[in-house]
C-alpha cells in the first residue's frame, strides 16, 4: 500500500489479509522508533491467520518510507502522529471499506504515545499500548539517570552537530532525521514530555474515550517502566483504561524486555494481544 499524507509526503505500508472465511477486524500496527515495519511481519502474519487484516507502516524517515539521505530528511517525530497516523488510518478505512469500528490500533513504545496526535484516533474503539509510556528521565530508574542526561544534553546534541541526523548504527536501531531526534530529545527532557510542546494539540489524548489497554513487561527497565506507562494512560482521563503488567517468569521466559514480545519464537505471548481484541 501507498499512503498519501496532505502535506505531500508519501509513505509505504504493507496489508497482510485475514486467512480465515470472515474477517474479525482489523489491527493497525504502529512501529517504535527507528524501527522498520519489517519488523513486525511475523506478528502481522499471526494475526491474519487468527482472522485479522492487518496493517504495518513505515513513518516518514524510516524504512521504506525513506526518501535520501537522513541528514536531508526534514522529518520531525510529531508528523508521525499527527500526519503520517492520520493518513493511515484513513487510507485502512477507505481501501478496505471498513467501519472504524472495526479497527484496532496497536502502537508500540513511540508507536503508542504519539498515537493521540492523529485526529482520526477519536473514531478508533480500541487502543493497545505496548511496552508504550511517556519518555521523561525522571520516571525511569535512578541507575539510568547519568546514561539519560549524558545522551540528551550532550551526546545527542553532538552527533546532530556532526552528521546532520542521528546515526543508527550508534544504537539507535535506524538512521533519525534531525527533526526526529530533536523532538524525542527535547520532549524527553521536558517536565510533561510531549505535553510540555506548547506548539501541540493535545486535546485528543483528553477527549479519547475508547478503551485502552497498556501491556507492559516487568523487566522493561531502559525503554517502559511502569511508572512510565502509567504517565502515558494518565493523559487519557475519558478513556477505559487498564493496565497489566506481564511478568517474563509467569511465562517461562528469563526477559521479554522492550523488542522480545514481537520475537516469532515468542508467539505465546502474543494471545495477550488477541484477548484485547474482538472476539469475533
Amino acid at each position: 500500500m501507498q499512503i498519501h499524507c496532505k502535506d505531500g509526503r508519501e509513505l509505504s505500508a504493507s496489508l497482510f489479509r485475514h486467512q480465515t472465511p470472515s474477517r474479525r477486524g482489523v489491527l493497525v500496527v504502529n512501529s517504535a522508533t527507528g524501527v522498520p515495519q519489517s519488523f513486525y511481519r511475523h506478528f502481522a502474519s499471526h494475526f491474519a491467520q487468527l482472522g485479522f487484516d492487518v496493517v504495518t507502516w513505515d513513518a516518514r524517515g524510516i524504512g521504506a518510507s525513506r526518501q535520501g539521505p537522513a541528514k536531508h530528511d526534514k522529518a520531525r517525530m510529531r508528523d508521525w502522529g499527527q500526519l503520517d497516523l492520520e493518513a493511515v488510518l484513513h487510507a485502512t478505512v477507505t481501501e478496505l471499506q471498513v467501519p472504524w469500528e472495526h479497527i484496532s490500533v496497536l502502537g508500540h513504545s513511540s508507536g503508542g504515545n504519539l498515537s493521540g496526535l492523529a485526529p482520526a484516533l477519536q473514531q478508533v474503539p480500541r487502543l493497545i499500548l505496548l511496552a508504550s509510556g511517556t519518555c521523561t528521565w525522571q520516571l525511569y530508574p535512578r541507575k539510568h539517570w547519568a546514561y539519560f542526561l549524558s545522551a540528551w544534553y550532550l551526546i545527542i546534541p553532538m552527533l546532530l552537530r556532526g552528521f546532520g541526523y542521528l546515526p543508527g548504527r550508534l544504537g539507535v536501531g535506524h538512521d533519525l532525521p534531525a527533526g526526529v531526534a530533536r523532538d524525542w530529545r527535547n520532549w524527553s527532557t521536558s517536565k510533561d514530555y510531549l505535553f510540555s510542546d506548547p506548539q501541540l494539540d493535545t486535546q485528543g489524548y483528553r477527549d479519547y474515550a475508547g478503551k485502552i489497554v497498556a501491556l507492559s513487561f516487568s523487566d522493561d527497565s531502559d525503554f517502559a517502566p511502569a511508572a512510565t506507562v502509567h504517565d502515558l494512560l494518565a493523559h487519557f482521563p475519558a478513556a477505559q483504561r487498564e493496565h497489566r503488567e506481564v511478568r517474563p517468569e509467569a511465562h517461562g521466559l528469563k526477559s521479554i524486555g522492550h523488542f522480545s514480545f514481537f520475537n516469532n519464537r515468542n508467539q505465546a505471548l502474543w494471545a495477550l494481544v488477541e484477548d484485547c481484541l474482538p472476539a469475533n
